[in-house]
């Protein structure tokens, strides 16, 4: 991929102090036991344990090659945001290896005890009993401290055996891997004010501009209590899109509503690019944004070179706990005003004039 200047946004780029007349939603966006979040008032407070995350993966990729940015299968640049849909099944295994190995550490102790007791067994009662409980008793004992001890090393192990024995297979799996992103991938682009949702191998991708889509607070009911993640749903025809790897699912609002704001300002070419680890080695290819950091200084190599256990520590600690504190409820909404001020049919020939 090359990942050059953009020298120029085309006309339908998303700008906050510039939405356009827009048709009223066909149904009322409030929805259910989910929050709608507000256009173009931002608060300029990026998703804290995102950043955590991000500056870690940074640092770690820059050691294996500092040019890691330039590779095809980084997905966060000055052009466009890509991403999947969460892979559930994948994030439920690596969850349940751990209770699938105790499960069989605790059946291969009960079989090892039993067959080593079992003449203990046919003596019948005091003995027997004694023997019984020794059998279940360690058995659970022994496989539990086990499994305690040894649970990560198999794990990575069965993971490295899995990358070793698959390694002549390299090209092939590369190929099959990128066949099937092209069917599943999704993205957010800067340049154009466009959003792609994949559908699968069998649809098209469903290309609105983004501020057709409401972005809402999600709530997720699971067991231990409820949890958030950001959902998105366009405006004029429902469909709606929560399983992303854009947001996880947290156990607070303010992560959610910061990773909202993170991606409307990305969106808004009125504003540089976010100051967030991902982006950091884009921010000179965008013009807004190169122009922001010329003026502020900035440092162009900030979260990479940066000591983050420290600034965990400082800076990271005030500034989750200004997302903790920011009346997010107090923000309003840009976009609102706009609906309604144009019919859908005129709307629809105007977006259709300004493609051609």
């Amino acid at each position: 991929m090359n990942k050059t200047v953009s020298s120029a946004y085309t006309s339908g780029v998303y700008k906050s102090e510039t939405i356009p007349p827009l048709p009223e939603a066909p149904k009322k966006r409030e929805r259910v036991g989910e929050e709608l979040l507000p256009f173009g008032d931002y608060a300029y407070i990026d998703p804290y344990l995102q950043i955590c995350a991000d500056a870690e993966l940074v640092q770690h990729m820059e050691q294996k090659d500092k040019q890691f940015y330039e590779l095809d299968d980084w997905w966060w640049d000055h052009l466009r945001i890509r991403f999947i849909k969460s892979q559930l099944g994948l994030s439920a295994l690596l969850m349940a290896f751990p209770v699938l190995y105790f499960v069989f550490l605790q059946a291969f102790f009960l079989w090892l005890f039993f067959n080593l007791l079992r003449p203990l067994l046919d003596h019948g009662g005091v003995i027997g009993f004694i023997s019984m409980l020794i059998i279940f008793g360690g058995g659970v004992l022994i496989s539990g401290i086990i499994g305690a001890y040894t649970c990560q090393s198999v794990m990575n192990g069965i993971i490295r055996g899995g990358a070793y024995l698959a390694k002549p297979l390299n090209r092939w799996l590369a190929k099959q891997g990128n066949s099937y992103m092209e069917n599943r991938q999704s993205e957010l682009n800067r340049q154009t004010g466009m959003v792609s949702f994949a559908q699968g191998k069998k649809k098209t991708p469903l290309i609105a501009p983004f501020i057709e889509f409401d972005g809402y607070v999600e709530r997720v009911v699971q067991r231990g209590g409820i949890f958030y993640r950001l959902m998105f749903v366009l405006r004029y025809t429902g469909k709606q899109f929560n399983q992303t790897s854009l947001s996880a699912i947290v156990d607070h609002q303010h992560e959610v509503r910061a990773t909202w704001d993170m991606l409307q300002r990305y969106m808004d070419v009125s504003q540089p690019l976010p100051d967030i680890p991902r982006l950091e080695p884009f921010r000179h290819l965008d013009h807004t944004t190169a122009e922001y950091d010329r003026q502020t200084g900035r440092d162009p190599r900030y979260w990479r070179d940066l000591d983050l256990e420290t600034w965990k520590a400082n800076e990271g600690a005030a500034k989750r706990q200004a997302q903790v504190n920011f009346p997010w409820n107090r923000q309003r909404c840009k976009l609102t005003p706009q609906l309604g001020q144009i019919e859908m049919a005129a709307y629809q020939a105007k977006n259709a004039a300004s493609a051609t």
